[in-house]
């Protein structure tokens, strides 16, 4: 009896040390933007989102990522107004203008890795701090595309409240602080684009390539989740999460962004 309790024991602690945390979660986001590459109407989109995330903690580190993406038509703050548009008559030869009201399809999407330190807090109430990694892609397409791209590297923190076994706590900002943009100065692509697009789609880019950093970038990215273990491998969680973001090259743009999730996640 004394030999299997002691294996009991043993075991026990082996349970306990699963580093590996993947979560998948649907949601719903409530944002708003401006795209004044395009026009300096405000827009907002309110649709489903889907999240990937996980987390592996070895000693004192702590690895995560986050995928998130959606995409829907979104609308005018205002009320609506119309585009007018010319053509030409085939017949005739003569322009003539018509107004219509364009769909705005808007795409948002974003990839982040962060690696942080624990440099304070005790077991229950952990905090970490590192760097991050993240790509974004901001994107319209109603009459002519407005394609943004951003790539990233910033300060990350992650606070845990462990309250009990079954039952946690996890908030994280990331703060981007030096990068690399792609954004075209106005929506759409002329005759020289679209050659470039054909001939050389590396000069493209980098002609229209920005270094970006506080002068012309800021950005915050919050997450706030609440998980509840129902065994060693599963769990259940849901979170907040919310953006404030300014591009200002060549012309700004302007996002917010706040999310509604619950998911399920995998331990091992």
């Amino acid at each position: 009896m004394i030999l299997i309790g002691a294996g009991q024991a043993a075991a026990q602690p082996q349970e306990r040390e699963r580093p590996y945390r993947v979560g998948l979660s649907l949601g719903y986001s409530f944002a708003g933007y401006r795209e004044e590459t395009y026009s300096p109407i405000n827009m907002f989109l309110n649709t489903l989102t889907f999240i990937v995330d996980g987390n592996i903690e070895k000693r004192n580190f702590l690895h995560s990522f986050n995928i998130g993406f959606f995409m829907d038509n979104s609308e005018m703050i205002t009320s609506q107004t119309a585009v007018m548009s010319k053509q030409i008559d085939h017949e005739s030869g003569e322009p003539y203008y018509f107004a219509h009201l364009p769909q705005y399809f808007a795409v948002r999407a974003y990839i982040e890795y962060a690696l942080a330190y624990r440099l304070w807090g005790n077991d229950t109430f952990p905090g970490y701090l590192g760097g991050t990694f993240r790509t974004d892609a901001y994107m319209q397409f109603a009459n002519y595309p407005s394609i943004t791209g951003l790539l990233s590297l910033g300060l990350h923190a992650t606070q845990k409240w462990i309250i009990n076994p079954e039952n946690s706590f996890i908030l994280s900002f990331g703060l981007p602080f030096f990068g690399y943009g792609f954004r075209p100065a106005y929506a759409g692509a002329d005759g020289a684009t679209l050659k470039y697009v054909e001939e050389a789609p590396l000069k493209l880019i980098t002609e229209l390539g920005h270094i970006v950093s506080l002068h012309n970038y800021w950005a915050i990215f919050g997450d706030l989740k609440y998980h509840h273990k129902v065994n060693q491998l599963l769990s259940l969680y849901s979170g907040l999460g919310f953006e404030l973001s300014r591009v200002n090259i060549p012309r700004p743009r302007i996002d917010a962004v706040f999310r509604l999730n619950a998911g399920i996640a995998f331990t091992f």
